[in-house]
């Protein structure tokens, strides 16, 4: 009776897999959702109630104009509603809450922090190390942008490399990065549940 009631659990979970999206995978995705929007909105607040955005905006704004120092751009930052980047012989260069990547780093944590059963030190490592690339990256971008920004005068070229191209790419980076470190994180257990159903086909076969 025993072997009939494993089988027909078996039968079914396989017509599920066939079938597509479950209904424990309906209520999964549900507790992700649900997980994520509470941990986002949390880091959220309590990042803002540390570090209000005007320092994020500014600690950007320095670091910016600090490597472009360093290509050989000479200029000062200024804040007032928000930072800005006077450049010689340049335009002034806002950099508003939306430049800062804050939004893009708290989606990646967050995603990763909601991952429910994956161990927590996994998790831990995952948000810090994709936290850390997503602001690496919007660093580069907002390099880049400047730097375009002073090689030409195509007033279309830049608005589409700022607002489509460079943020498209930033988005679709730390998505990638996502499915990257989820692979990462199950790739072990993936292993186990092989070798235990493996295990479980041989006890058959004896």
């Amino acid at each position: 009776m025993k072997k009939k009631t494993e089988r027909k659990k078996a039968l079914l979970e396989s017509k599920n897999k066939k079938q597509g999206f479950s209904r424990d995978d309906a209520v999964k995705t549900g507790r992700f959702l649900a997980f994520f929007i509470i941990v986002y909105l949390a880091l959220s607040v309590s990042i803002k109630f540390f570090f209000p955005v005007i320092v994020i905006e500014q600690w950007v704004a320095d670091n910016v104009l600090a490597f472009l120092q360093f290509l050989g751009h000479q200029g000062y930052v200024t804040m007032g509603q928000t930072a800005v980047i006077h450049i010689e012989g340049g335009p002034a260069i806002e950099i508003s809450e939306l430049c800062t990547g804050l939004m893009e780093t708290l989606i990646v944590v967050s995603a990763i922090i909601a991952s429910a059963g994956i161990d927590w030190r996994k998790r831990l490592f995952g948000s810090v190390s994709a936290g850390l690339a997503t602001i690496v990256l919007n660093f580069a971008r907002i390099v880049f942008t400047v730097l375009l920004i002073l090689g030409t005068a195509d007033i279309a070229l830049i608005t589409f490399a700022h607002n489509i191209l460079f943020r498209a790419f930033l988005l679709i980076s730390i998505a990638g990065m996502y499915m990257l470190w989820f692979w990462w994180a199950v790739k072990d257990d993936r292993k186990k549940g092989k070798e235990k159903s493996q295990g479980g086909k041989k006890k058959e076969i004896k």
